[in-house]
């Protein structure tokens, strides 16, 4: 219990804190926040516990006094422990206000846990200030005022951490264990719920750290800050493998120290999909069973393994039949079942399937899919007694030789997507009575068609890659690879999407790649000016890809010395000056290394050039981002020395301030300047210093996020 003395001074600093608070409140928009403040900030998480405790317990002493055997000590420990809970409050508000600053959060959300939690903090204030005069009617309805306030804004506080549905999570998640291995969709059942236990608390609507949501497909594709979070096919260049891998100490790691991490088992499987093709709309039996997504992702649904009762074959054949392009493997440790995939399309010879007929007994899947295969060619497999599946996606035939699979009783998958099949496939297809399961995405056939085959096969799920309603999915946005974004002479570019047969358009003129203005892509571009490549994928049956975008700029003169007169701020140090002349670009992520961050001082830099050197032009690659105040500089200013060795002003330019509704980008700022024979040369390029009167932080200081400074 706390003596009047303790009592007066603790409700002084309660008052103070009240008004801190209000600055913080009124001048929300125009504060800038220091990094040291930062840190405090993100104690929010740890001090919000304290006064949800401390006031829930004053409020239960001074509702019910005969809690104690005094009543008079049950107002003194309530009213006590009611002012530490109003300190603690404040304490709370002030770290959640200040953490309110950084990026990552859904506003609405953040808004309504922002003044809810106000709310516990002034009205529980204002009870313990009146509390010895009000009459017990009005004493208790502010405590219930407290009490359901503090529920309500703890409900919302941890809505933003865990998301909407954490209480519920564990339900779903059992619903989701009932799902039959047949039905089971890769993302939905197996890739989804990693993200869900590890991932979306950071990454969802109400809270998008690095302006990242990965709750839903097109807002993983999609990417944040720091570009699309996966490549589909390319685990190695995908944001989320990269992440995940790193060192449990690097800041960079996610999930972040602290929070539960990622089993060995959830790496896989994640590493796994993206390397199969990150595929969001196809069950899980539609990956061949020899790709490590299907090997990973059916233990999750499969608790016994099938037996066989055929004999295992010769150990030294199964071996003598493995080679560059073929690979033969069994289903199981024990299990004498055998599944062959073929690699390499330009290798593949038709004749080597005859190759497996000392092994045809034990094969049950078999995978040609991306081979030349032709439809004369399925005759070699109507000897395989016991093929279970068979994928042949992105072949060469068209359906008449798939009545040579007519022998094959056991047959249960067969996977014909990418394939053009015609009438004569139709009417084959319809006498393959063992099926459960048909793929036939991309295959031209049309909904009488499919209707006909499923009349035919009643016992058979057919998959055709759109649904009756009319969806059709959306192809992933094709990547572009290459060495630098700044290069010196020329630069070979590669466009590359993880869906063989899709067609890669392109344009070189910064429009967007449609049906009237396009270049097919055909092979590796070779880049000798200033550019930007924008590229989209189509494919039959599918909607057209979002739009890649990649932009080239010509580099051709490095000064061989230079130097800041003044840092950059430590949030965005980069590589010092080093950053302006190394000819990488930076991507949009403040992490990256390569931004130099400006903000109470202007970038400001001297250069040397060994000979004489000829400027035709200029350029500073800057970051615009609205939402994170990166603005254009309010003024550059270009210095030569005369040959007194003083600094002469040589040019003023003043770029124009972008409009509330523009786009956030990275983008080459051109400066208006050539000059002859220059040996030192000074740049200097002023942040804003106060926001257009339309921005939300209006009359604050802007960052001038810089990369590069490019010359020609």
């Amino acid at each position: 219990m706390l003596t009047e003395k303790l009592k007066a001074g603790l409700g002084q600093l309660l008052f103070a804190t009240h008004m801190f608070v209000l600055v913080l409140v009124v001048a929300e928009s125009r504060l800038v926040i220091p990094d040291w403040l930062h840190v405090f900030g993100r104690m929010h998480p740890l001090l919000l516990h304290f006064p949800i405790v401390v006031l829930l317990l004053a409020v239960l002493i001074l509702a019910f006094p005969r809690i104690m055997k005094d009543p008079l000590d049950s107002y003194h420990y309530g009213s006590s422990l009611l002012l530490i809970g109003c300190l603690l409050a404040a304490f709370t508000v002030i770290a959640g206000l200040l953490l309110s600053h950084e990026e990552g959060y859904e506003r609405e959300a953040l808004q309504w846990h922002k003044w809810t939690g106000l709310l516990v903090f002034w009205i529980s204030s204002i009870l313990y200030a009146y509390l010895e005069k009000v009459n017990p009617s009005l004493q208790k309805a502010g405590m219930v005022v407290v009490a359901l306030a503090l529920l309500v804004s703890g409900h919302l506080g941890a809505s933003i951490t865990h998301g909407e549905d954490f209480l519920t999570a564990p339900l779903i998640s059992q619903q989701e264990k009932l799902v039959s291995l047949e039905e089971a969709e890769v993302f939905d059942h197996v890739i989804l719920p990693i993200l869900e236990k590890k991932c979306i608390s950071c990454h969802k609507a109400s809270k998008q750290k690095g302006e990242l949501r990965l709750d839903k497909p097109e807002f993983i594709t999609t990417g944040g800050e720091s570009g699309p979070a996966l490549v589909p096919g390319d685990e190695e260049e995908s944001l989320i493998f990269q992440r995940i891998h790193l060192p449990l100490e690097d800041e960079d790691h996610m999930p972040p120290k602290g929070k539960p991490q990622l089993s060995d088992e959830e790496k896989d499987l994640l590493s796994a999909w993206i390397r199969d093709g990150a595929v969001f709309d196809q069950k899980v039996l539609a990956f061949p069973d020899t790709t490590m997504t299907y090997q990973l992702a059916v233990q999750k649904f499969t608790s016994k393994p099938k037996s066989y009762d055929f004999p295992k074959a010769d150990a030294s054949t199964v071996e003598n039949l493995n080679n560059f392009y073929r690979k033969v493997q069994a289903l199981g440790m024990n299990s004498p079942a055998i599944a062959v995939s073929y690699f390499g399309r330009s290798a593949f010879d038709p004749s080597s399937l005859e190759d497996l007929k000392e092994i045809r007994e034990q094969t049950v899947s078999l995978n040609l899919s991306n081979m030349p295969l032709k439809d004369e060619d399925l005759d070699k497999l109507s000897d395989f007694p016991n093929l279970e599946r068979l994928y042949l996606n992105f072949t060469d035939i068209s359906g008449e030789g798939l009545g040579h699979l007519r022998p094959l009783e056991n047959l249960k998958l067969l996977s014909l997507s990418g394939n053009k099949i015609d009438d004569n496939g139709v009417e084959n297809l319809q006498e393959l009575k063992s099926l459960k399961q048909l793929f036939l995405w991309n295959s031209g056939l049309s909904n009488e068609q499919i209707s006909t085959l499923q009349s035919a096969l009643g016992d058979t799920y057919i998959e055709t890659g759109y649904r009756d309603d009319g969806t059709v999915y959306q192809l992933n946005p094709p990547v572009i690879k290459f060495d630098k974004a700044f290069f010196q002479d020329q630069i070979e570019v590669r466009i590359e999407h993880a869906i063989q047969g899709t067609s890669l358009f392109y344009t070189l003129d910064g429009e967007e790649p449609d049906s009237s203005n396009y270049i097919l892509y055909e092979g590796p571009l070779t880049i000798e000016e200033n550019l930007t490549i924008k590229t989209r994928a189509f494919a039959e049956g599918w909607a057209g890809s979002e739009t890649s975008t990649a932009e080239f700029i010509r580099s051709r003169i490095r000064p061989s010395s230079y130097t800041l007169n003044f840092p950059p701020a430590d949030r965005h140090k980069g590589d010092g000056v080093n950053s302006l002349f190394d000819r990488k670009k930076a991507i949009p992520d403040v992490w990256n290394l390569n931004w130099l961050g400006f903000i109470n001082h202007p970038l400001d830099v001297e250069l040397s050039f060994e000979e004489p050197t000829d400027i035709s032009s200029m350029s500073l690659s800057i970051w615009f981002n609205l939402g994170a105040r990166f603005f254009p500089p309010q003024e550059v200013e270009i210095y030569l020395k005369d040959k007194d060795g003083d600094w002469q002003l040589a040019k003023t330019h003043k770029p124009n301030i972008p409009q509330k509704e523009e786009k956030a980008l990275l983008k080459q700022l051109e400066i208006p300047f050539a000059t002859e024979g220059v040996k030192e040369m000074r740049v200097v390029a002023k942040p804003l210093s106060s926001l257009p009167n339309w921005h939300g932080g209006a009359g604050g200081k802007a960052w001038l996020m810089v990369d590069e400074l490019v010359m020609n």
